[in-house]
């Protein structure tokens, strides 16, 4: 009898279901629609099963269990509804712990937290690999640290140190190399020209090479934000 009146609650809601999406949403045969209606699919059958059982026992307490669930299923659809707000937050929440890993706000750019040292610092995936480096926007090239230059795929020699660079610690030499994928986020450049450095260091340098490859970038208060 119960799977009856599920199967006939479960008829109604449906055809409710998808009478208020046409009627307020519109077109299913998007990737969109497919995944609203089966979200609601879901929901349904928890509807109605809830509305299928029969009270028993005391009233007040069936009420309560079905008045649970109810509330149950608003947190859900709350959730749902919010779910790319929730995870704009999370994002953000994690970049002020991790500030190179940064967060979006709106596509098309990216923002990062200034660092406790007083410095910015951006994580990107350099062919492929995960790279952490020091915003230098006094430096013309983007430096890569020596001891990353073999697992990035460049093994290099003593003469393909070619390329001298006047600092404040004086003349230093790099290796001229070229990125082949550079991705910050969204963000993702080719054949990216870059030197690693001839000396040791300890954290590699984001220059000027990668920032003139942007639409814009800018810093405010505590926020380095890239656009592109």
């Amino acid at each position: 009898m119960r799977l009856y009146r599920f199967i006939t609650v479960f008829a109604i809601t449906s055809v409710l279901a998808l009478f208020l999406n046409n009627r307020f949403f519109g077109d299913l045969s998007t990737g969109e629609g497919w995944d609203r209606m089966g979200y609601a699919a879901g929901s349904i059958v928890i509807i109605s099963w809830l509305l299928s059982t029969p009270l028993s026992g005391s009233t007040w307490k069936s009420l309560q269990r079905i008045g649970g669930w109810s509330l149950f299923l608003l947190l859900i659809i709350t959730l749902y509804s919010f779910r790319s707000d929730l995870g704009a937050v999370k994002n953000r929440v994690m970049a002020a712990i991790i500030p190179q890993s940064g967060f979006v706000m709106k596509p098309g750019s990216m923002s990062f937290y200034r660092s406790r040292n007083g410095h910015f610092h951006v994580e990107a995936l350099v062919n492929g690999v995960s790279v952490r480096f020091l915003v230098d926007t006094g430096a013309s090239d983007v430096v890569i640290a020596p001891h990353l230059a073999p697992s990035l795929g460049y093994h290099l020699r003593a003469s393909d140190y070619t390329k001298v660079y006047h600092t404040a610690n004086g003349k230093g030499r790099g290796a001229p190399v070229t990125l082949q994928t550079f991705q910050v986020g969204e963000l993702t450049l080719e054949n990216l020209p870059a030197s690693v450095n001839g000396a040791p260091m300890r954290t590699s340098l984001l220059g000027m090479r990668f920032f003139n490859r942007l639409r814009s970038f800018q810093v405010e208060d505590e926020l380095l934000t890239l656009h592109w």
